[in-house]
């Protein structure tokens, strides 16, 4: 690479220089500095003690929005569950059930303390269940 830089390049070594002698500046050394300034220390710490916990709220609350648009994707993408789908997965719910002396349907009921499932709750298994066979069947490592 030629040793022509640009302009902008020139401005982001020296903004990158002025940050790490900030960075590497003791807390005397920034005293002094902001003295020369005329401003008072304190004022300094305090104000960018406040810049620092307004970004960190602002990149929570853009988390957050983030995180909502990502459930509301999964959400609206994963809950076409075919009624062929939900029968084929019904079938295997009817089976796991019946059991083979295991407690299978034991543990079905432990969330309902024993009072069995509710149609809801039947419907939200038979469509989690209707997308993990969905999801298996696309992902090549499960066998």
């Amino acid at each position: 690479m030629s040793g022509n830089r640009t302009y902008r390049e020139e401005l982001e070594k020296l903004d990158d220089a002025i940050d790490e002698s900030i960075l590497a500046a003791s807390s005397e050394e920034l005293r002094e500095e902001f003295a020369a300034l005329g401003l008072n220390s304190d004022a300094v710490v305090t104000e960018m003690d406040a810049v620092t916990e307004r970004a960190k709220i602002a990149a929570a609350k853009r988390g957050l929005q983030l995180a909502k648009q990502a459930v509301a994707a999964f959400k609206a993408k994963s809950t076409n569950v075919s009624a062929e789908e939900r029968d084929a997965i019904r079938k295997k719910l009817d089976h796991m059930r019946a059991g083979d002396g295991t407690k299978a349907s034991d543990m079905m009921m432990a969330a309902r303390k024993g009072k069995g499932l509710s149609d809801s709750d039947e419907q939200g298994i038979l469509d989690d269940l209707a997308r993990l066979a969905r999801l298996e069947s696309e992902d090549p490592e499960v066998e």
